[in-house]
């Protein structure tokens, strides 16, 4: 982003397996920031655009359409890179601060290490789709695989969902593997517990995000101030 890093708005992201409390805690963490004066955009992936809400639906709400990983795939990267230039990108420039509900390693998983696409594919079509823009903080919820399917059990499974257990297992494996990765950007937090438990574990990253950002917006007042008062003496 070309925009000044002191003015530059965050892009905070919260991914993990279904049942992992994600949407519940997007919602919360957002509230928290609103409450310090953060401007606030929650998305969901895929989602957040027309287009992104039409791709939502034939992925993960219809059974009549065969629509294998590969095609998957695209589908989800096509959502993301629409995201990205509509909505993510712009929101940023103008210091908004973004919370989304996945991003690029759910791809990762869900069609590479559940789907059996080739890791590198994924990875070269998910770099196209963001465009360089990526998250400032990367927050993986980990929790039992047991724990994701009791949650899960007062409600409809999506499509994802009804893929049967050794494809969960592969999720779970997925997620598992990659945040365990020596300088992996993700940042694991337990997904057990109360919501509010929860929620502290992950305001202990992102308040961190915040201190810096605020840090750096009182260095470019202070020389900015300093500048002025230094120009009135000279003058």
């Amino acid at each position: 982003m070309k925009k000044n890093e002191a003015t530059r708005g965050r892009f905070i992201v919260l991914d993990g397996p279904d049942g992992a409390g994600k949407s519940t805690q997007v919602k919360l963490l957002a509230a928290e920031l609103e409450k310090r004066g953060v401007t606030v955009k929650s998305l969901r992936e895929p989602g957040g655009t027309a287009l992104g809400e039409a791709i939502r639906a034939l992925l993960l709400n219809q059974t009549t359409i065969h629509i294998d990983a590969l095609a998957e795939a695209f589908l989800f990267q096509a959502a993301r890179a629409h995201l990205i230039r509509e909505v993510v990108g712009p929101a940023l420039e103008r210091g908004e601060w973004i919370i989304c509900d996945r991003f690029t390693l759910s791809t990762l998983v869900y069609q590479g290490y559940a789907g059996g696409i080739k890791k590198k594919i994924i990875k070269q079509l998910s770099s196209a789709a963001i465009d360089g823009v990526k998250p400032d903080a990367y927050i993986v919820l980990t929790l039992p695989a047991k724990t994701s399917v009791d949650r899960r059990a007062n409600r409809s499974a999506d499509r994802m969902e009804s893929k049967g257990e050794t494809y969960l297992k592969n999720v779970f494996n997925g997620f598992a593997t990659e945040s365990k990765k020596r300088g992996s950007p993700y940042k694991k937090v337990d997904g057990q517990g109360t919501v509010e438990e929860v929620q502290k574990r992950i305001w202990s990253h992102i308040e961190r995000v915040l201190t810096a950002v605020q840090s750096s917006k009182f260095k470019v007042n202070g020389t900015i101030g300093f500048t002025l008062r230094a120009c009135k003496i000279i003058n």
